[in-house]
C-alpha cells in the first residue's frame, strides 16, 4: 500500500518508535469499510473490550469503553483481506531491519461511540510479550472537534495523531499511548505484529 515508503517506514520507527502515513487507503474504501462495520454492529457482532489477559480478563469502563470485533485468519471482506496481507507482508521487512522473530499478526474491528476513550496503557507489558508493534488503520470520517486522537508518549514528548479515514500508523507496542475521548463515532482496524503465531497471545 506504500511500497515506496517502507524504508521510511523501517527509518522512522527506528529513531521514533512509530511512523505514520497518510491514506493509505482511499476515502471510498474506507467508507465501504464503515458500512461493513455499522453492519456487524447493528448484529450485535461487537463486544466491550476488556482490559488484562486470560482468566484477569474483566470490563472495565473506567479505563476503556470502546466495542471491537476480531478479525478471522481469512478475511471474508475482500478489502479487509487486503488490509490483512499488507500487514503480513510488513512482517519479513521488520524481522530483516530490526533482527526480530516475528511470525504473525491479529487484527479486529474497533468502534469508539461519543464518549468512548482508552486510558494510557501499553501493548506490551509485563505478562504479554508478544505483541512487538502496534498497527492502526483509521477509518473516520474525522471533522476538527470529533476528538479520539491517539496520543503516544515518548520521553516527555506527546505525538498525536488524528484519526483520520486512510491514515496508517504502527508504533513499538511498548510505547505508552491512550485514546482520547470521542465526540463522534470513530472506526479503526487496530492490531498487533507477534512473535507467535495468532491466538496464542493474551486474547
Amino acid at each position: 500500500m506504500f511500497e515506496d515508503g517502507i524504508s521510511e517506514m523501517l527509518a522512522s520507527i527506528e529513531s521514533r518508535g512509530y511512523y505514520e502515513c497518510k491514506q493509505v487507503v482511499s476515502s471510498k474504501t474506507a467508507e465501504r469499510l464503515r458500512a461493513y462495520m455499522d453492519t456487524q454492529y447493528e448484529q450485535d457482532q461487537f463486544k466491550k473490550a476488556g482490559v488484562g489477559k486470560g482468566a484477569s480478563l474483566v470490563i472495565n469502563e473506567s479505563i476503556r469503553k470502546d466495542s471491537i470485533l476480531w478479525i478471522e485468519r481469512e478475511p471474508k471482506n475482500e478489502l479487509v483481506a487486503d488490509y490483512a496481507s499488507f500487514v503480513s507482508e510488513l512482517i519479513p521487512q521488520l524481522n530483516r531491519h530490526f533482527f526480530l522473530p516475528l511470525k504473525d499478526k491479529e487484527l479486529m474491528y474497533a468502534i469508539y461511540e461519543k464518549g468512548s476513550f482508552y486510558k494510557k496503557h501499553r501493548d506490551r507489558f509485563i505478562g504479554n510479550q508478544h505483541r512487538f508493534f502496534t498497527v492502526v488503520l483509521y477509518l473516520t470520517d474525522w471533522q476538527e472537534g470529533d476528538g479520539g486522537e491517539l496520543v503516544i508518549y515518548k520521553d516527555d514528548t506527546q505525538i498525536k495523531v488524528t484519526p483520520t479515514a486512510g491514515t496508517f500508523i504502527i508504533f513499538m507496542s511498548e510505547m505508552e499511548h491512550e485514546v482520547l475521548p470521542a465526540l463522534a463515532r470513530r472506526y479503526s482496524i487496530t492490531g498487533w505484529v507477534t512473535d507467535v503465531p495468532i491466538g496464542l497471545t493474551f486474547l
